[in-house]
């Protein structure tokens, strides 16, 4: 068989010692994602040998080989598969925590963002081989889909033609590390410390997605009633304007009405009048638009409950987007709104409860100790240290009150400040983000509001300098090509992620069953009985895990025990 160019031969392992570097693949039984497949066949190859490995000596090859480095194309399916073999369920922990396993999946994604800036939007195997190669693997569903039917067939009697398509994945996977490898390298070594902490995370997100979190059926379906009855409300004060039959496909009545009410709204390249949320709100205090966007919004969340069923979820997680966060579908929980009717519908079982644990104002803590480590001092990560909170902090510079004075409304001009300013909101586009804490602003007012935000916290000028670039992390991570926009977010924004990772996965080696996650904030299913006792353990890994990636700041940390996801 040729492969990149070489001719490489099948054997089949009787114990032979292999190389430095072992490429490993697996080709399973076909199983609902949410479950883990049974092994049909394991291939290995390191550079020079091509051997399949027999069920029955999965572990001892593992045991014989723990000193190698390890190579897989998805490395949290394939070592969830190998384990359900092997008799230590943490077989390759030492491993995965020294830096010895490797993810090409990851590997190419993190190559993307430094190389172009973007994460890759296609990342399987056949699509790496292909652009990094040259190869095209033959994906024939007759083999890929019919290996179970050989899972008690000895390595040896399985057909040529499926033993070639799963050497055929494994010598990719090998040649595409080693070309990656050398990609890297030429951007800067750092990266491979940005793909262990990717390679944990990744690991606690395929666990998380396979524990799912527990779903109540019953309240959705009256929540699902609650909400028509907003919706024919919303019916009702939109039709005294003409616009009758609801949001979608309505685009001509929509633009009649604001004719009618004169209001000044953006045109899209059709010509018709923007619907956008963003658009929109400044006219909410028209009685039609804020009808109009509660139609909307109602609408959204009813379509995302009914795409919702049985007595748990599993929602899908993205573990890389372009600032290091994750992302979330199918449902999309880190989107969810803070009214906690809708939260209230994902629940723990019966006897267990919810723990939900969130970092407070950790992007500000990253923030103040990228700041910190790239110029040697930081006022933001002082105060942090000290105790303080931020807002009131900054609103006392802001307003020239004491701190112990700070009305709410006063902080929450400052959160609006402390949020948007670090990510280099223009005027313009901060008094749009503000309304969103409730807080209008005049050109003048916003302004002043930066120039004092620079007089209290000034180590950030020099932070806010640039232009459109590339930018590091504090863990490795490289992002080329950026906007301005771009630049100052990811790098607080991707070293909390990166803190948050290590946290999963230090929290799922501690046993905790995680079943969400959202950006700042860790849900887990713990047994009643020993939630106090799970709080402060869960608590201590958050923070020690957070200050892995941020040591030079307090991390703060705060729980909620309920059996429903709402507080």
């Amino acid at each position: 068989m040729v492969f990149n160019g070489v001719e490489h031969t099948i054997q089949f392992w009787q114990g032979q010692e292999l190389g430095r570097i072992l490429a490993i693949d697996t080709e399973t039984t076909i199983k609902p994602f949410t479950e883990t497949p049974d092994l049909v066949t394991f291939q290995v190859f390191d550079g020079e040998s091509l051997y399949y490995v027999d069920r029955g000596n999965v572990d001892k090859f593992l045991t014989q080989h723990l000193s190698r480095t390890l190579v897989f194309a998805n490395a949290p399916f394939d070592i969830d598969v190998l384990r359900k073999f092997t008799e230590d369920k943490h077989l390759l922990k030492e491993q995965i925590e020294n830096d010895r396993v490797f993810d090409i999946n990851i590997m190419y994604r993190l190559f993307g963002l430094a190389l172009v800036g973007n994460v890759p939007r296609r990342y399987s195997l056949a699509h790496i081989s292909r652009e990094l190669l040259g190869e095209d693997l033959d994906k024939d569903e007759a083999v890929r889909c019919n290996f179970e039917e050989y899972i008690n067939t000895p390595v040896q009697q399985i057909p040529k033609n499926f033993l070639e398509y799963g050497a055929k994945d494994v010598l990719a996977t090998f040649y595409s590390f080693t070309r990656l490898q050398l990609e890297t390298a030429k951007l800067n070594s750092q990266t491979n410390l940005s793909h262990h902490i990717q390679l944990l995370g990744a690991l606690a997100l395929n666990r998380m997605y396979k524990n799912g979190i527990g779903f109540d059926e019953n309240r959705a379906s009256e929540l699902l009633r609650e909400l028509n009855a907003t919706l024919e409300v919303q019916h009702v004060k939109m039709a005294a304007y003409g616009f009758a039959k609801g949001v979608k496909g309505n685009q001509k009545q929509y633009n009649f009405v604001i004719n009618y009410l004169g209001l000044k709204l953006p045109r899209t390249t059709e010509g018709d009048y923007s619907m956008k949320e963003s658009d929109l709100e400044k006219y909410n205090d028209n009685p039609f638009i804020a009808a109009f966007l509660e139609y909307k919004r109602t609408e959204k969340t009813t379509f995302f409950i009914r795409k919702l069923e049985g007595s748990r979820v599993h929602p899908r997680y993205d573990l890389l987007k372009n600032t290091g966060r994750t992302g979330c579908s199918s449902p999309n929980i880190q989107q969810l709104p803070r009214d906690g009717s809708i939260r209230s519908m994902f629940k723990s079982e019966e006897g267990n409860t919810l723990l939900i644990t969130d970092y407070s104002a950790i992007e500000l803590a990253t923030l103040a100790q990228h700041v910190y480590t790239t110029q040697g001092s930081s006022v933001m990560r002082d105060k942090i240290n000290e105790g303080a909170d931020l807002h009131k902090y900054y609103a006392s510079v802001l307003f020239g009150v004491e701190e112990k004075d700070v009305e709410k409304w006063q902080r929450q001009a400052a959160k609006a400040a402390n949020f948007g300013f670090p990510g280099g909101l223009g005027i313009e586009t901060f008094i749009e983000f503000a309304k969103g804490y409730d807080i209008k602003l005049t050109v003048e007012e916003a302004q002043h509001m930066k120039d004092t935000w620079f007089a209290a916290f000034p180590e950030m000028k020099e932070y806010m300098q640039g232009e459109e670039g590339h930018v590091w992390t504090l863990t490795g991570r490289l992002r080329a090509d950026t906007t301005y926009c771009a630049e100052k977010n990811t790098p607080f924004q991707g070293l909390a992620a990166d803190g948050a990772k290590i946290a999963l996965y230090n929290l799922m080696d501690s046993g905790f069953k995680i079943v969400g996650f959202v950006h700042d904030e860790i849900i887990t299913e713990v047994p009643e009985n020993t939630v106090e006792e799970m709080r402060r353990l869960q608590e201590e890994i958050m923070i020690n895990s957070m200050s892995l990636v941020a040591p030079d700041v307090k991390i703060s940390v705060e729980s909620t025990i309920s059996p429903r996801y709402c507080k």
